[in-house]
């Protein structure tokens, strides 16, 4: 008893088939994000502006395994009418400057944010006016990924559509060729 194994050409058609899909799969996913994302920040930018002064701001470390990280955390206060509001921001996480990596130094720039912001430091931000607590920095943005998310996540998807697009073109160029059959007016007359 003998197995066949299939040929190379249709094993590669088959993880061609495969990248494709996962391609596709990956430009739809991001363009669901860099929808709910530019929808959410463009909302966003229609909320009041109010200036808060830093409360407290420093660096925080947490640790995730065996890796630490640190993040910025401040806490702001700020009004709004009448109303003395607080809000807590934080930064993303940043590997342990003991730690090797690449780029390096990535915490520096984190440092650098908190000197320049301590207590009594005026911020302008954003403030969603039926929940007054949560907020957006406007102008001061926090590093290593400061800023809108939607100029990000629209490369994302370039990258993800590109990519699917070029493997769908390679596969429909390597896909086998089917042998045209006559129409009926060829077929011999039966006897």
């Amino acid at each position: 008893m003998t197995t066949e194994t299939p040929p190379k050409s249709q094993l590669l058609r088959l993880v061609l088939l495969v990248l494709v899909a996962f391609s596709g799969m990956c430009a739809i996913f991001a363009s669901v994000v860099t929808a709910a994302q530019a929808w959410q920040e463009h909302a966003q930018e229609r909320w009041p502006r109010v200036t808060a002064l830093v409360e407290r701001c420093g660096l925080d470390q947490t640790s995730s395994g065996r890796r630490e990280k640190y993040y910025i955390h401040c806490r702001l206060s700020y009004a709004v009418g009448t109303e003395q509001n607080a809000a807590n921001v934080y930064s993303s996480n940043v590997p342990s400057p003991k730690v090797w990596q690449y780029p390096p130094n990535q915490i520096g720039p984190l440092e650098q944010w908190v000197g320049e912001h301590p207590p009594g430091t005026p911020i302008v931000l954003r403030y969603d006016p039926a929940h007054h607590a949560e907020v957006v920095l406007v102008g001061a943005d926090m590093p290593p990924l400061a800023g809108p998310r939607t100029p990000r996540n629209v490369k994302l998807l370039e990258v993800g559509a590109g990519s699917f697009l070029v493997l769908l073109m390679i596969a429909r160029s390597t896909r086998p060729r089917s042998v045209r059959q006559s129409g009926p007016s060829s077929m011999p007359p039966n006897p």
